[in-house]
């Protein structure tokens, strides 16, 4: 199993209120707009702006502008759009625990624990042309009206329009049943070896040394790899080492060329040019921004 402190390490939200409302506007120099990655936290998003693919535990869905995507705990997903175009959305991220009952009542048993066992599946995307669009939207954008201005009780107004909201998605799950175009073993060997290149990205990493270490051959690995993610082993482990040496450019007062020897890189020119396409900064540019 993966361990669970290796999930997404963005925080949503506090102990006492988990749940954040942040928006993204992703990066049209890059094709991967959000690496693949999991957390245990419920995601609805609404797509503010242009158009991408959503993968999700393997299987990949269009979206466009408006259109309502819904992660549950734990799934595998990312988005991919054409270099180029616009791709930007907001997101509601809570952790059950919000709408969760103290007693296994009928709203725990029946609501959310039938979605979060996997019993019911609501739906991953909703258009405008859905029954269930304009309440579900208008209860998102109460969600995000709320957190901005932070009013009187605003906590208890998003609460009530999480809650709105799942009943929404809930009643338009009647009828669906949980599939999956990819095996949820390789779902699972998928975030394991996400976990693997995050606790091993120091260390020499390459699409064999992973196979090697998951007992599978490179092609296998590759193949099923791409499948649940849409990129690479190397860009993930690029990605990776990179992301890391952000933060260390920004936290740290560490040089630059140490830096890129303890995220990895063995040649200091290449880090240069990688974090540059990457970030659109050199390392030391990037430093300075951070600490402006």
């Amino acid at each position: 199993m993966s361990d669970p402190s290796l999930r997404e390490k963005e925080p949503h939200g506090t102990v006492l209120f988990p749940l954040r409302v942040h928006e993204f506007p992703s990066d049209a120099a890059r094709k991967e707009r959000v690496p693949a990655h999991w957390h245990p936290e419920v995601e609805l998003l609404v797509v503010t702006a242009g158009a991408a693919t959503f993968h999700l535990d393997g299987v990949s869905h269009q979206v466009h502008q408006d259109d309502i995507v819904f992660v549950a705990p734990d799934q595998l997903h990312a988005f991919t759009a054409p270099v180029g175009e616009p791709f930007a959305f907001f997101a509601v991220v809570f952790d059950p625990s919000l709408v969760a009952s103290s007693v296994a009542d009928t709203i725990q048993t029946k609501y959310l624990d039938a979605v979060l066992t996997g019993a019911r599946t609501l739906p991953p995307v909703t258009t405008p042309g859905d029954a269930w669009y304009a309440q579900l939207r208008q209860a998102l954008e109460a969600i995000r009206a709320a957190d901005l201005t932070h009013g009187p009780a605003y906590e208890l107004t998003i609460k009530a329009e999480v809650l709105l909201a799942w009943a929404t998605l809930f009643g338009a799950s009647r009828g669906r049943a949980t599939s999956f175009d990819q095996d949820p073993a390789q779902i699972q060997l998928v975030k394991n070896v996400l976990t693997y290149i995050r606790t091993h990205f120091d260390q020499p990493l390459s699409a064999s040394v992973l196979a090697h270490q998951f007992h599978l051959s490179e092609s296998h690995l590759c193949r099923i790899y791409k499948a649940a993610t849409k990129t690479t082993l190397t860009t993930s482990i690029t990605q990776e080492r990179l992301s890391r040496a952000a933060e260390l450019l920004a936290e740290t007062a560490q040089p630059i060329s140490a830096i890129a020897l303890t995220c990895g890189f063995g040649n200091i020119s290449y880090f240069n040019k990688r974090f540059k396409a990457h970030m659109h900064l050199t390392p030391s540019d990037y430093r300075a921004a951070a600490r402006a």
